[in-house]
């Protein structure tokens, strides 16, 4: 479990929580966007986002092989990238964080039309894409409400 694959694909180990991993996983997003994305020019840490979230679609096909089972609930760095997408150039205070933080969640969870769409993709691409799908809703709500 301490392959440089394993801890990316479980958010440091955040998927490894034996209570809502995906939660866990989201928070993990929220505090590395807060500490590290957010200091970044926008147009920077959109790179970083599509890079990861490429790497991710690319290690999330191979995640079988690794655990056993399709979209396992271990694999988090789709709540990770989630999160960032959520968050990215949105202005930062407690509430939108906050607020970020539970749309995010609620999408997630939930999985209302388009997310559900994405997830269907399957493989890498419906792993990661319905989580970004989620980011991308709950970031054009927080625009709306800030």
């Amino acid at each position: 479990m301490r392959s440089p694959k394993v801890l990316f694909l479980t958010g440091l180990g955040a998927g490894l929580s034996p209570v809502a991993p995906g939660t866990a996983g989201s928070v993990v997003g929220l505090l590395l966007y807060l500490l590290f994305l957010s200091k970044m020019p926008c147009i920077i840490a959109l790179f970083v986002i599509l890079f990861v979230m490429g790497l991710s679609i690319h290690f999330c096909e191979e995640s079988v092989a690794l655990f056993g089972e399709e979209d396992s609930p271990k694999i988090v760095i789709d709540e990770i990238v989630g999160m960032w997408v959520s968050l990215f150039c949105v202005k930062l205070s407690f509430y939108s964080v906050v607020d970020a933080f539970l749309i995010f969640r609620f999408f997630d969870i939930y999985k209302p039309y388009p997310v559900r769409f994405m997830d269907r993709l399957g493989g890498g691409a419906g792993i990661v894409m319905d989580d970004v799908m989620a980011g991308i809703l709950t970031n054009i709500i927080l625009r709306i409400i800030f």
